[in-house]
């Protein structure tokens, strides 16, 4: 073999072994494309969701932020100058004693609606129970009306001695030092103060929980006295206390609305006298976090419009001697009337008793109407002459424990 074709061969073989080489490679580096191109749809396919889901998250934070922020402005606007309440709150370096109730309201919102809810003037004369730390009061002395403030607290009093009662005068407010349940003067304290006819004073007041009924029962009657009374209430009692609709309707065609009326478990014998001496209404919701420290229930504005004594409806006996009869008629609520009526009246009243009220025999007390229970007490009087004994007021369970105190 000459030199030459040696030569020849090894050009041809060089070439081909390049040849081979750069195909392989090329092959090689089409695989690896291809496989990062994979792995990249592979990644952006799984952190799809991932991105997905965190940006919702993130808009669901933000969301939620705005909102916080919406209602810690809601907290903080208030018209005029002056603190705001959670400054009045602090301000005040007074811890919250919880055995009488102190949980101080600091959202403005509530504030004003208690107010407009009252539709507080000028010209008016309001009694506030429990002022606190004045957030309230403030509220109230800037419509320009005249405020009378029982606070039981020495500290509080002192407090709003040298803060709204310096800021407005005794003529704008006056600050009583007393226990209200013992406050002796609340029967003659207005009577110089409202001219006896249209006009009437207002009670506004966050008042403690647990003596909710009390209050209610030494106010609900003096409707010659009040034209409104605007409370902060647990949620829970406030549906008890609210649970009819009431208007001419029923005045008018009593035996229709007594055939619609339905088993109501909130409807008992603080409901009954609720509705004889006022017409309730419901006015908003009130969350724990609107107080300073926050209670453990949830709240609520509730109002009472008392009415005037030549309103009530006229009963056989003494106011007393009703509620003692309406009492020992829900004695055990879950079981029927009639079974209730018998420590009161005879087995023959008890039926044409019944009868009348054309209920049935099985009918149950929650299941009756205020007027009903004034019916049923006007008959055993008047035609079976059935004496019911005067009794102090058993104790209700509308209250609780946990109670507030602006």
């Amino acid at each position: 073999m000459t030199s030459t074709s040696i030569s020849s061969l090894s050009s041809r073989l060089i070439s081909s072994l390049l040849s081979s080489s750069s195909t392989s490679s090329s092959e090689s580096s089409r695989r690896h494309f291809n496989n990062k191109n994979n792995n990249n749809r592979v990644f952006k396919i799984e952190n799809a969701g991932k991105k997905s889901a965190f940006r919702l998250s993130n808009n669901k934070r933000k969301a939620k932020k705005t909102k916080q922020e919406e209602k810690d402005e809601m907290k903080r606007a208030f018209d005029g100058e002056g603190l705001s309440p959670e400054e009045r709150v602090s301000g005040a370096k007074h811890k919250a004693r919880r055995w009488l109730g102190q949980h101080f309201l600091i959202d403005h919102s509530v504030l004003i609606d208690a107010v407009r809810s009252a539709d507080v003037t000028k010209e008016d004369v309001i009694l506030e129970i429990g002022p606190g730390t004045g957030n309230l009061t403030a509220e109230l002395l800037r419509t320009g009306c005249k405020v009378i403030a029982v606070e039981k607290d020495r500290n509080l009093a002192k407090t709003l001695r040298e803060t709204l009662g310096k800021e407005y005068g005794e003529d704008e407010l006056e600050i009583i030092e007393e226990d209200f349940m013992k406050w002796k003067d609340l029967d003659t304290k207005f009577v110089g103060l409202i001219d006896g006819g249209e006009r009437r004073a207002k009670v506004v007041a966050n008042i403690p929980y647990n003596i909710t009924t009390d209050i209610l029962k030494r106010l609900l009657p003096m409707g010659d006295t009040f034209e409104d009374l605007v409370f902060m209430f647990q949620e829970e009692v406030a549906r008890r206390l609210a649970t009819e609709e009431r208007g001419e309707k029923m005045i008018e065609n009593a035996n229709e609305v007594k055939k619609k009326k339905k088993s109501n478990s909130d409807f008992r014998a603080m409901s009954v006298r609720t509705a004889y001496y006022s017409e309730s209404r419901y006015i908003r919701p009130v969350a724990k976090d609107c107080f300073d420290p926050p209670p453990n229930v949830e709240s609520c504005l509730i109002g009472f419009k008392p009415k005037r004594k030549e309103h009530l409806l006229k009963i056989n006996g003494t106011e007393k001697q009703f509620f003692t009869f309406v009492q020992s008629c829900f004695a055990q609520k879950r079981k029927m009337l009639k079974n209730n009526l018998r420590g009161t009246c005879d087995a023959e009243t008890i039926d044409l008793a019944l009868e009348i009220l054309g209920r049935g025999d099985k009918v149950r007390p929650q299941e009756l109407f205020m007027e009903d229970y004034v019916e049923l007490f006007n008959f055993v009087r008047e035609e079976r002459k059935v004496e019911i004994e005067e009794k102090d007021d058993e104790e209700d369970d509308e209250d609780d424990d946990d109670d507030d105190d602006d």
